[in-house]
């Protein structure tokens, strides 16, 4: 039966005249609106019960109107892994060298696996006698997209041990301009990566949680930099594609005739190889490949992948098929892979990570399985503001998931860098985006180039004095 105001049609002449009343009310522009804010209110309550997601690859930043009436002490560390964190960091205290003043040292927890930092260490000891550059591949959020930290990181390394090239970039992305280390330009791709809600074949993923398709003519050049030292040329491009059918590439570098290469088609992983002094190369790719990226390096001293995906976790790497990464490590080695995750994970209420944990533990034992002579390193969630009681300051949460991520390490034997502590702790990326020039943005969460720099210093000058120290153990022990 028809409603009006709650009240059947077939009711007495009072109620129905109560309720022609009731929609003369309606009528009135002020209960019209004090209605529709109701609504509205009733809307944002429920964003506010919302978890966080993301929409491919952006993070989606939902909305809690009742944060400036917040007033619980949302980030206290539950007590049992505060207790953990406190015995694992007395613990260190006494095996290790002492730090330097000023320094933020890395934690190496390193167990009979040997997944702490030695390996890297080594590698860079024996450069020399390797045959290929020392390699690291740096895993992370939107905190390093467009090579933010990562460029100056990876300056910094090669200036210090040699090598040139900017390493792995993908084939095609969104956010191909915002990385000023390579100048690159892709047509007729097809390009999918591990966020996407549908339409991505996780089968075909490769290391940087992506992969493209070649379309008919696809084609994808690049050209080194000169913005930034040892990325103007490079000695070896490679890139890394697989297909069921088979096919041909054809490449030109520097600008010459092309020559044509063939792949089989075993679904594989397979590589195109160029060397020589390389300005600039480019692509011609058969329909229907599957292409993972270009590496420009040299063939000797060090080289820096940046695998940057905006909204991620760190748990999608878990979707990279285990045949694939398997594959890269015979084709290329690594010697450090970096994972520094947490953006998209800490939050201003969230007390327990166990779940995260447990899942990106697993993360963890699958590189160390895959990469058995590599060194992995943890690096923490950064500082990252938000308002309480009003005031702008460090995230609820923040420091509760950065004792979480601290534990995992330990207990995953791998290295662990307190990045919070080492920007400078409570209120840090405050300080960053009101500085002038500012090295962050006002969003308070993600630092800019030049806060970049200022923090790829501050890694770099830990990883030279754990190196130091590394050479200095090893000296004293082959003197013994």
């Amino acid at each position: 039966m028809l409603k009006i105001c709650g009240l059947r049609k077939t009711q007495t002449y009072a109620t129905t005249k109560f309720g022609n009343h009731c929609m003369k009310k309606l009528n009135n522009g002020p209960v019209r609106t004090c209605l529709f804010l109701g609504l509205l209110l009733l809307s944002l309550l429920i964003l506010r019960a919302l978890p966080p997601m993301t929409v491919g690859d952006y993070e989606v930043k939902l909305v809690d109107i009742l944060s400036d009436l917040q007033t619980e002490n949302e980030s206290e560390t539950p007590a049992a892994v505060a207790q953990h964190v406190a015995a694992i960091q007395n613990k260190q205290a006494t095996k290790r060298d002492s730090c330097p003043e000023g320094m933020t040292c890395v934690e190496d927890y390193a167990d009979s696996t040997g997944h702490g930092m030695a390996p890297f260490y080594e590698a860079l000891s024996r450069r020399a006698e390797l045959g290929r550059p020392v390699r690291v591949a740096y895993f992370g959020d939107s905190f390093i997209e467009g090579d933010i930290l990562t460029a100056d990181l990876r300056a910094m390394l090669q200036k210090r041990f040699g090598g040139c090239g900017v390493g792995f970039v993908d084939i095609a992305s969104p956010f191909i301009k915002l990385r000023p280390t390579v100048h690159h330009k892709a047509e007729g791709w097809t390009d999918h990566n591990v966020l996407e809600k549908s339409g991505c074949d996780h089968s075909r993923l490769g290391i940087t949680g992506r992969y493209a398709v070649s379309g008919e003519g696809a084609t994808v050049n690049y050209r080194g930099v000169k913005d930034y030292e040892r990325l103007d040329t490079f000695e070896v491009a490679t890139l890394y594609l697989s297909s069921s059918s088979g096919g041909r590439v054809d490449v030109s570098v520097n600008g010459g005739s092309a020559t044509p290469h063939y792949f089989s088609g075993t679904n594989r992983l397979e590589t195109v190889r160029q060397e020589g002094h390389i300005g600039s190369v480019g692509y011609v790719v058969d329909s229907g490949a599957t292409c993972f990226g270009v590496a420009l390096e040299g063939h000797s001293g060090i080289t820096l992948d940046n695998f940057s995906l905006r909204g991620s976790s760190g748990l999608p790497l878990a979707q990279i098929p285990e045949s694939h990464l398997t594959q890269l490590a015979a084709e290329r080695p690594y010697d450090l892979i970096v994972l520094q995750f947490g953006l998209n994970v800490a939050d201003k209420k969230r007390k327990n990570y166990d779940g995260y944990v447990s899942q990106m533990k697993k993360v963890i034992a699958r590189f160390k399985e895959i990469f058995p002579h590599t060194s992995i390193l943890v690096v923490s969630i950064g500082d990252r503001e938000d308002k309480v009681n009003g005031q702008l300051q460090t995230m609820p949460g923040v420091k509760t998931l950065l004792s979480y991520q601290q534990v995992m390490a330990a207990e995953s034997g791998v290295a662990f860098w307190n990045l919070y502590q080492a920007m400078g702790g409570e209120g840090a990326m405050v300080r960053m985006a009101e500085a002038q020039p500012a090295e962050a943005g006002k969003d308070y969460t993600h630092i800019n180039r030049r806060g970049g720099k200022r923090v790829a210093g501050i890694l770099y000058r830990t990883l030279i004095h754990g190196y130091e120290q590394y050479e200095k153990q090893k000296g004293e022990y082959e003197r013994e």
